[in-house]
């Protein structure tokens, strides 16, 4: 029914000569990190019904789409998408589709936000039109690093990660910065969601001497491994800490008590936090019946952010250009800098006055993140916004 009233919609815009565009994102509703995807596919769907009269002359087409986490769906999408719509941007997901389809990318030079921030989607070759909307899980990882060095000159840390190229991607950064610290990597796990006893993994890292755990993961994994950690009495012998997709409600509604102390890495606002991007999630999952934790979510605010984003870039190129398409996106979300940034109060700043700020050469967008810490059922900032200079020195040479 939601279908065929949005079609209605859409043909009543084309009868008095507006232009269609289609907004487009294929990710995981279901199957593996769905946990992730299907709040984010909210959060884009939503926003893109709320902005869907927003650009002058122009009616939003809002297309959501569930790959499942599989690489051949996606791309199968994608090429739909591209044909079909003729899309002037793509909202992607997941690492392994994403780097998959680089080449692709390139050569049809349609601007691609995905919900995956590897920092190999935004390095040559073929990264020119990938644009991440916030810090890549590399920094995130590195500034977790810088963080516990601060609390424990030459700790011992292991690493969890997800068995994928998301969660291998902050590796290489991880040992190289490790180094620069005087922090020891002394082991590399993968964990999946399969993953329901954790015990040998935990009597290892306790026999290894860990003191701190990084996870690169979904909340699930990271849920079971916190409580197997609790069940185990090891709480006040090793410390876990996570990047952004690691942490929020989801992992405090999972390892319930097991969480608190969990350090979580994130360029988000918190729920709690009085933004006009927060307050607009919470009027869109209430106005769109969706499940009232999604308010709470911070994927769905990284799909606000990644929706808010294209539509913004789109209304720049339909006032500049008086016209839609790849191109003209393209040379709006490049310009979206300085005086130009974008404002949508979703994610944190380092700069006065700017959230979100691309160049042809800088392609993350809100480089802004904080650490927080899990309290009494709530994640709380422990640091103020910041980007990780040695992120840049070991990633970049710089």
């Amino acid at each position: 029914m939601r279908k065929a009233v949005l079609g209605v919609l859409a043909a009543m815009g084309l009868a008095l000569g507006q232009q269609q565009v289609t907004l487009f994102w294929s990710g995981a509703i279901t199957g593996p990190t769905s946990e992730t995807g299907a709040p984010y596919g909210a959060g884009i769907e939503d926003y893109c019904r709320h902005m869907a009269r927003s650009i002058p002359g122009v009616v939003l087409n809002c297309v959501v789409r569930d790959d499942r986490y599989d690489n051949a769906t996606t791309q199968r999408l994608f090429e739909e998408a591209v044909d079909r719509f003729k899309i002037p941007v793509y909202l992607g997901y997941s690492t392994g589709a994403m780097l998959q389809m680089k080449a692709l990318v390139q050569e049809l030079k349609i601007v691609t936000m995905p919900a995956s921030n590897h920092v190999g989607l935004i390095d040559p070759p073929h990264g020119d039109y990938f644009f991440i909307p916030v810090s890549t899980y590399s920094e995130q990882v590195v500034a977790l690093l810088e963080y516990i060095a601060k609390l424990k000159k030459g700790a011992r840390v292991a690493l969890v990660v997800h068995p994928s190229p998301f969660g291998r991607a902050p590796v290489e950064a991880a040992r190289k910065a490790a180094r620069e610290l005087g922090l020891q990597i002394v082991d590399v796990q993968e964990v999946g969601a399969g993953n329901l006893d954790n015990t040998a993994l935990l009597r290892r890292f306790e026999a290894a001497g860990v003191e701190f755990v990084v996870h690169q993961n979904v909340a699930g994994p990271v849920a079971n491994i916190l409580k197997d950690t609790r069940r185990l009495g090891l709480s006040g012998k090793m410390r876990h800490l996570g990047a952004v997709y690691t942490g929020g409600v989801d992992l405090l509604q999972l390892a319930g008590e097991a969480a608190e102390g969990f350090l979580w890495a994130s360029p988000y606002y918190t729920p709690e936090e009085d933004t006009p991007g927060i307050r607009l999630q919470k009027e869109l999952v209430s106005r769109f019946g969706r499940p009232a934790a999604y308010a709470q979510n911070h994927n769905y605010t990284a799909g606000m952010l990644a929706a808010a984003i294209a539509v913004e870039a789109m209304r720049r190129a339909q006032e500049r250009f008086k016209r839609i398409n790849n191109e003209t996106v393209y040379q709006a979300i490049v310009a979206m800098n300085g005086p130009n940034a974008f404002r949508p109060g979703l994610a944190v700043s380092t700069k006065q006055g700017i959230e979100v700020d691309f160049t042809k050469s800088e392609r993350t967008g809100a480089e802004g993140l904080r650490i927080l810490e899990a309290k009494g059922g709530r994640f709380v900032p422990v640091t103020e916004p910041f980007t990780s200079l040695l992120f840049r020195r070991v990633h970049y040479g710089q």
